[in-house]
Formats: structure tokens, C-alpha cells, sequence
């Protein structure tokens, strides 16, 4: 991973800036994630209808019985957790910017989901207020990929698991080489790009077993060819006046999309062991 330069923009600074308020307001419903579609899919829309076959599919990868207790690490607006418990599930939610756990709060309350949901301030950096074994499973939607620390991270998930608990991540599983790209990925603080095959490394240096990787790349397209399409005309006229670093969601829509092919969208699921160690 790339270390982090005293003059990056924090997660906090990234999600609330403008530019991505009004983006994931207008283009996908307050949420922060991608949809589904099937392969060779052109017409996007409803994103909204896709988002919700994404959150099934998280959901399905979890493969928990009603009633499980979660953990849902980064829980931007809500939706995500929400989701999970209209399908039994009870929630903890931690986000560690304030708007974020604000505007989750007001929705889970909106949506009389209180008694299965709950939101709180929290970095998963540091789950050290957590006791030992207290969850069944634990998921990110597209947040893992900001960790400073993804081996710290993964250490803390294991330790908050019960044996035979089960970690589900969906994230961007980027290898970009060039010098843009990677401007892209310090301004959107995603610096934790890992080589393919580190996720299996990492979690079994960590003590994770038996974990597989779902490969959702294509399934994912139809919104970032969305974000490159619509975003070509202002995201050049941008570069011209030198501005493109102040509008980050442009920037990585359009670069992803003309990059297409030097990442992945991956669910990686595996299983805390139910024996020792």
C-alpha cells in the first residue's frame, strides 16, 4: 500500500466534499456503492433497482441465519444496512464520518428499522470497544479498499468474530500503474491497492480460512461506462483550465472507464474457524 501523504484528503474530506454529496445524491440515491447487472448489460437504469441486487448478492455471500448479529464496517447512508435487515438480519453499523452516521441514523429511524439497526461513530482501525467474538459476520461494501492499515483491519475483524463466523468483502481491486491513476486513487483515498491474490495472503496470514472470490467485474461495468461517458466533455474542459484534481468523482469515472481492465470488483468471502486457533 502507498503511504499517505500529510497533504491527502482524509475519507472524511472526500465524502463530504461537494463534488461527492451531489454525486451520490443525484446519480445513485445516497448510496456509495455499485449495482449488479447482468453481463453484456448497455441501459443502466433504474441504478437504483441494481444497487438493491448488489445488497442481495452481499447478502446471499453472508449465508447467515435470521437473527445473526453483523457488523457492517462503513455504513455510508444506511442503505446496505438496511437491507440486511429486512432480511432478518440485526445490524451494527460504524462509519467513521459524522455526516455519514448522521444521515444513517435519520434513515434507519424513517425506516422503523431501529430495533433491528443500530449506528454509532467508529473506525475499524480501532474495534478495540468491541469484546471478543461478538459478531456472526461482518461485511464492507466498497469501504475496506480506504483501510491505512488492511492488515490491522483484518486482525480486528478476525478477533470480533465467533468461530465459523463469516467476513464478507466488496471491493475495487485495483493494479493501476500509471501516474494519473494513481493520482486518482491518493485524491479518492483508496490507496489500499492490492496486488490480485493479496486478499487470499492476507487473510490467511491473519488465521482466515476457506476463502473464496467472486469476480463481479463485468457486472459492475455499466455504471462506470456511465460515469466515462457522461463525465468525458466536462472532465476535458476541466483538464484544460488545470481544475480536474478539484473534481475527483470526475476524474476516477472517466479514468476507470478508459482503464477498464487494470482492476477488478471482487467478493471475498471467507470463514473465521470454528476450532483453535
Amino acid at each position: 500500500m502507498a503511504s499517505q501523504g500529510t497533504n491527502d484528503p482524509s475519507v472524511q474530506e472526500y465524502y463530504t466534499s461537494a463534488e461527492s454529496r451531489l454525486g451520490y445524491a443525484v446519480l445513485l440515491g445516497n448510496a456509495r456503492h455499485c449495482g449488479f447487472w447482468p453481463k453484456g448489460t448497455w441501459w443502466p437504469f433504474p441504478i437504483g433497482r441494481a444497487q438493491r441486487v448488489m445488497e442481495e448478492k452481499l447478502y446471499q455471500r453472508l449465508d447467515l441465519p435470521k437473527d445473526s448479529l453483523v457488523l457492517d464496517a462503513g455504513a455510508g447512508s444506511g442503505l446496505v444496512a438496511a437491507y440486511m435487515a429486512k432480511q432478518g438480519l440485526r445490524v451494527h453499523a460504524i462509519d467513521l464520518t459524522p455526516l455519514h452516521v448522521e444521515q444513517a441514523t435519520n434513515n434507519i429511524e424513517s425506516w422503523g428499522l431501529s430495533d433491528r439497526v443500530s449506528v454509532q461513530l467508529g473506525d475499524y482501525h480501532d474495534l478495540s470497544g468491541f469484546e471478543d467474538d461478538s459478531f456472526d459476520g461482518i461485511y464492507t461494501m466498497e469501504t475496506f479498499v480506504h483501510a491505512d492499515d488492511p492488515v490491522k483491519v483484518l486482525r480486528n475483524f478476525y478477533r470480533l468474530l465467533r468461530p465459523g463466523g463469516v467476513l464478507v468483502l466488496h471491493e475495487a481491486d485495483f493494479h493501476w500503474d500509471s501516474e494519473v491513476l494513481q493520482e486518482v486513487l491518493r485524491l479518492s483515498h483508496c490507496q489500499n491497492t492490492l496486488k490480485e491474490g493479496s486478499y487470499e495472503e492476507m487473510l490467511g496470514e491473519v488465521g482466515f480460512g476457506h476463502t473464496t472470490i467472486d469476480d463481479m467485474t463485468d457486472n459492475v461495468l455499466p455504471l462506470w461506462r456511465l460515469f466515462g461517458i457522461i463525465g468525458a466533455v466536462p472532465y476535458e474542459i476541466l483538464k484544460l483550465c488545470g481544475q480536474q484534481h478539484r473534481f475527483i468523482n470526475i476524474m476516477a469515472g472517466v479514468e476507470a472507464y478508459r482503464n477498464w481492465g487494470q482492476g477488478r470488483y471482487i467478493s471475498v468471502r471467507a470463514t473465521k474457524p470454528k476450532g483453535p486457533g
